[in-house]
């Protein structure tokens, strides 16, 4: 993060990736130790719902396709007890270490703009305390998503009911998948920066989404290009992983000591996946402030970072600090 102020709001998509892979190797014991602490447990859980739920859920997954009438007619109302119990039990898990991993993420990438000296003991201890402030964002994120989701299949359902399996049903099928992959790279790309602005900023939930939308604006292509990039990358290591590992056995007849190889190295790519993500969430957030003519006083936000370490602060009101704006006057008055 050496870059000044003017340089920073001129970096685009590939600029982004560029300074989020110069502050990952700058900083690559720190973050490995991040990244084997908090997403290496989140990648491993990533990977174990595909596999549990391949081999203990897949009549219930797949009751849904015509062709498993016989499977749907067989599933128990204890079937599905357990389903959601695990379903539960699995986001419960992902948000939790989700949640974690972006909070010494964030964390740390601030401290390094900021000048501050980061250690992981120091990451280590105000995890706790930053998470908290992001429970809320991811809330209201999963909320949008849900109603995303329910709305899109609303309209697919309806879609085949009209039109069935035509070629103009098709079409129109085709076209509402690109318009949903389009707006739901959007509503990610505007999560990964709530979720920043939920760290360094006095806003959370509704707000921080609102802040997030705002900052996206002008910089959009970049953001959902990365996102597009990122999730794509994502969808083939999970084609790898139910191809050769899942079912390699039957599929291409692969020996268990490859399966296992192959699985370890998706797990692998998997975590660098996901720490690249967070990075350049933060790199994008910080982007984007500069672009927006936020400009982020290093000292303040050493000062507003050192309030989640307990550190001593000279501001009488450290609460109201906000990144990028000016202070409130009265605050001004009594300093």
């Amino acid at each position: 993060m050496d870059r000044n102020e003017e340089d920073m709001k001129n970096i685009g998509f590939f600029g982004i990736f560029k300074q989020s892979f110069k502050t990952i190797f700058k900083y690559t014991k720190l973050f490995t130790q991040i990244t084997l602490t908090f997403i290496l447990p989140l990648s491993i859980i990533f990977l174990a719902h595909t596999t549990i739920s391949n081999r203990f859920f897949s009549r219930i997954e797949n009751s849904y396709l015509d062709n498993y009438d016989y499977n749907r007619r067989n599933v128990t109302v204890s079937d599905w007890l357990y389903f959601w119990l695990f379903k539960v039990i699995y986001f419960t898990f992902l948000t939790v270490f989700s949640l974690l991993a972006t909070a010494a993420v964030v964390f740390t990438i601030a401290s390094v703009y900021a000048d501050r000296d980061v250690v992981f003991r120091h990451v280590f201890k105000v995890v706790p305390r930053i998470w908290k402030r992001l429970v809320v964002t991811f809330v209201v994120i999963y909320l949008a998503m849900f109603l995303y989701n329910v709305i899109y299949g609303v309209i697919v359902f309806l879609t085949r009911a009209v039109f069935g399996y035509s070629t103009l049903g098709a079409v129109i099928f085709l076209i509402l998948f690109v318009v949903y992959v389009y707006g739901f790279l959007y509503l990610s790309v505007v999560w990964q920066l709530a979720s920043v602005v939920s760290v360094l900023e006095n806003n959370q939930g509704i707000k921080a989404m609102r802040k997030g939308k705002e900052l996206l604006y002008g910089k959009k292509k970049s953001g959902m290009g990365i996102a597009f990039v990122l999730y794509g990358i994502l969808v083939g290591i999970l084609l790898v992983y139910e191809l050769y590992v899942q079912f390699g056995d039957h599929l291409v007849g692969l020996a268990m000591i490859w399966r296992v190889i192959i699985g370890i190295s998706c797990c692998l790519v998997l975590m660098m996946v996901f720490l690249l993500f967070m990075v350049t969430q933060t790199v994008l957030y910080l982007v984007c402030k500069s672009y927006h003519r936020e400009a982020i006083d290093k000292l303040s936000l050493s000062t507003f970072l050192g309030a989640y370490t307990e550190e001593t602060v000279v501001y009488p009101k450290p609460e109201e600090i906000q990144l990028g704006r000016a202070q409130p006057q009265q605050v001004a008055q009594e300093v």
